[in-house]
């Protein structure tokens, strides 16, 4: 996954646009290629596609307090037209790009994705810093 830009407190065009429940709306601008299933498999992951749900991942403030998954979707959703989102779930070998949206507490933090990991790797996850430096 790429993030090519990260937004705090855009303005939502969505047609279900409702204030953020937890204080700041943040905008990832994301690419995602989704390896060919015979890849998966072979690193050990059998799932037949990837789940961008924004419950998969946290957010963490500039004071270390840690937002749960599904406490930073909140009023998300409905924020943005839902032509301008990533999917839900990416398929083995596909390719999308689009935005993802999180309610947050605080306009300063990190997102940080961690469920996309081997159990074995020594990889600790992916985390991006907002507002964008």
């Amino acid at each position: 996954m790429m993030v090519h830009s990260i937004e705090v407190d855009p303005v939502c065009t969505g047609p279900y646009a409702r204030p953020p429940k937890n204080g700041h709306f943040v905008v990832m601008d994301v690419s995602v290629k989704v390896a060919p299933q015979s890849t998966l498999s072979a690193a050990g992951n059998y799932y037949p596609s990837v789940s961008l749900r924004q419950g998969g991942f946290r957010a963490v403030d500039n004071d270390g307090n840690v937002t749960p998954g599904n406490d930073i979707i909140g009023n998300g959703y409905g924020c943005l037209p839902e032509e301008d989102t990533v999917p839900v779930d990416v398929n083995a070998g596909e390719k999308t790009s689009g935005k993802i949206i999180f309610d947050v507490p605080t306009a300063e933090g990190v997102i940080i994705l961690p469920e996309l990991l081997e159990p074995a790797s020594d990889n600790n996850g992916w985390e991006w810093a907002y507002p964008a430096q």
